[in-house]
């Protein structure tokens, strides 16, 4: 009679989803973007009103994500979607054998994004990922601060420097970049001022050409060091997400230098487009270093062992496709991701300043990948640690150079590379 009931429980159960198409398969999500897992959800709950299959979304620290997802790909606990990065941090997951194969999925809705954009996200001819955004590089400015203290925005690298001299005279901190609880932070400055004494420089460290004792490297460290010994910079433990959104309200900051999904974070904390803050591209410092502007893609793939690739791949058609799916990437998540459904005109409209922006790096044609992805992990992972020491003590930059470069010399054979 037991095993009859049980029987007759599930056949219940069964007909009660068949009657009941309106129940959405669920399937995990993980990304480390905590600031989004509530918009994370919603948007989880709009696939799983439009096509059924609903994101369940897991938020963790950087760090500990970096770990969990390395683990958990090799089982049947593999999240079915996740957010990783592009670059060299696909290529170990890549070459493992632990991500999907998505041309199928791409070779149905191509069509819907930027040209390279699929390429960009591709490896061995295979394309891994969606992009969840594609975001450029550029420096948040205070603008209600800069109309306050009557201050222009300046057009040559000395400038620039004389103009963190009078805000920091006039007990306002310059530029936001600190440690807080996000360690990865620590390439900003750096990047910045190398890619704009020599764009060549730049893509030959990260690609093993030149060493991390070469002398644009060096006059990089001697600039931000400077940059971190007369007090340029907001306290070291303030958060990026929250902190940095408050000094600007508060008139007590005046930069922050991150990709442009930063400011849907200063949207969301308050500020306005256009009105609270604006975006500036720094001058170069060499005419080698002009021209060039940095940029990222977040992807979003899928785990091969996870047991729902196919409710993934399902996903993925709906939201390269679905209008109210990039509505919501664009009111929410401030991310416009492909092609087809929202316009120049609603941009404009919603986030003049990303409009703004949108036309400002037309005159940056040289695109250069962001450290964090442009050279191998073991590289990128060691360099940040030593750059958050720099950070805390720039006495010690020589010392920081010396052990990248250990680093250097030890991986690049690795990959093939004669250093």
């Amino acid at each position: 009679m037991k095993k009859l009931a049980i029987g007759v429980l599930i056949v219940a159960a069964s007909l009660l989803l068949i009657a009941n198409p309106g129940v959405a398969k669920e399937v995990k999500l993980f990304h480390d973007n905590p600031e989004w897992q509530t918009l994370w959800q919603e948007f989880g709950d709009l696939s799983g009103q439009e096509i059924g299959v609903q994101l369940v979304p897991t938020d963790l620290e950087t760090e500990v994500y970096k770990s969990r997802i390395k683990v958990d790909l090799t089982t049947s606990r593999a999240p079915a979607i996740f957010k990783w990065w592009f670059g060299y941090r696909a290529q170990e997951l890549i070459k493992a054998g632990l991500l999907e194969d998505l041309n199928d999925v791409w070779d149905k809705v191509g069509s819907n994004f930027a040209p390279g954009v699929r390429e960009g996200l591709s490896q061995d001819q295979m394309s891994y990922a969606f992009p969840l955004l594609i975001s450029y590089w550029v420096w948040y400015y205070n603008k209600p601060l800069f109309e306050k203290e009557g201050l222009t925005l300046p057009t040559t690298w000395d400038e620039f420097m004389k103009l963190l001299a009078d805000l920091k005279a006039k007990g306002i901190y310059g530029i936001g970049n600190s440690i807080g609880t996000s360690r990865w932070t620590s390439f900003i400055v750096f990047e910045e001022i190398l890619y704009r004494i020599d764009v060549n420089a730049y893509n030959d460290l990260v690609n093993g050409k030149i060493h991390w004792t070469d002398p644009k490297v060096a006059q990089a460290m001697d600039i931000w060091k400077d940059m971190l010994e007369k007090g340029y910079f907001a306290p070291m433990d303030l958060e990026y997400t929250s902190d940095f959104p408050r000094l600007f309200k508060e008139g007590k900051l005046a930069f922050a230098p991150f990709g442009d999904w930063y400011g849907g974070i200063l949207q969301q904390q308050g500020l306005v487009s256009d009105k609270d803050y604006g975006v500036f591209i720094p001058p170069a410092i060499t005419p080698a270093g002009e021209g060039a502007i940095v940029f990222e893609m977040s992807p979003l793939v899928v785990g091969k062992n996870s047991p729902d690739v196919a409710d993934a791949k399902k996903w993925f058609e709906w939201f390269a496709t679905s209008p109210k799916a990039a509505q919501f990437l664009w009111e929410k998540f401030h991310f416009v991701v492909t092609t087809t459904h929202i316009s120049a005109e609603e941009i404009a409209k919603q986030d003049p300043t990303l409009a703004q922006e949108l036309e400002l790096i037309k005159n940056y044609p040289k695109a250069l990948i962001r450290f964090w992805e442009a050279t191998p992990v073991e590289i990128v992972e060691h360099a940040v640690d030593e750059f958050n020491n720099m950070r805390t003590d720039p006495s010690k930059a020589q010392d920081v150079i010396n052990s990248i470069e250990a680093k250097a010399k030890e991986i690049w054979p690795k990959y093939g590379v004669q250093y």
